[in-house]
């Protein structure tokens, strides 16, 4: 295990501008899909006796990113709530056409720095990528460059140092070795993607975590507003 927000991971030197810690995103928020929520708890119940190694995230911070947005657009201009709800409209045009996806998350695994389960299916997630970063260009927002293919993730502990010692490296073979077995049966929960977010996500080196600011939410397709998540 190695420290997840590491420097080459950091927004921001240290010292640096605190708005530099925060930069917008597109989201997909697992809240009103209590089955998810009760996966996650699972997770973090898991990851509890190992906190000295990694960092379980709370259930308000829960998350899968879809896209990230540089900080300023093409005009230069900062990415602010403001700017944000001035692309909406251009998002949901976009996802307009593009129909609720069923989704499974899991099994969890350890990865190299943090604890995460994988998001299927591919090619449905790839598409609503495409689409996403397609509103968010017809924005004008500024955006980095395409992935070959969309991986989608979610992550369920960050690591909180680098397991360099004989001591850690064997912790972290048990945290490893826990997570593969903790839930099964039942390795993968099912869930759908009906909307969006788009936040203001803040990085947070020193609790180790991400946190954000919803902005608006984006509905796919004709997705009525309160109808999943």
């Amino acid at each position: 295990m190695r420290r997840f927000l590491s420097q080459q991971r950091l927004w921001t030197t240290t010292g640096g501008p605190d708005e530099d810690r925060v930069k917008p995103h597109v989201l997909w928020l697992p809240y009103g899909q209590p089955q998810v929520l009760d996966y996650f708890a699972r997770v973090r119940d898991v990851l509890a006796p190992y906190r000295d190694i990694i960092t379980p995230v709370a259930e308000p911070d829960l998350h899968m990113t879809v896209q990230k947005v540089d900080s300023c657009d093409r005009d230069g201009r900062r990415v602010d709530t403001a700017r944000l709800l001035r692309a909406a409209p251009a998002v949901q045009e976009a996802l307009a056409t593009v129909a609720p996806v069923r989704i499974e998350l899991g099994p969890p695994r350890a990865s190299g720095s943090a604890a995460l389960t994988d998001v299927w299916p591919e090619d449905e997630l790839h598409q609503l990528y495409l689409a996403v970063r397609a509103g968010l260009d017809s924005a004008g927002l500024a955006l980095p460059g395409p992935a070959d293919w969309f991986w989608g993730h979610m992550t369920g502990g960050y690591g909180l140092q680098d397991t360099d010692t004989p001591e850690l490296a064997a912790r972290s073979d048990r945290l490893a070795s826990e997570l593969g077995r903790a839930l099964r049966p039942g390795a993968r929960v099912a869930a759908t993607v009906s909307s969006l977010w788009l936040v203001l996500e803040r990085q947070d080196p020193d609790a180790n975590r991400y946190t954000f600011d919803r902005v608006q939410e984006i509905h796919l397709g004709r997705t009525a507003p309160g109808e999943g998540s």
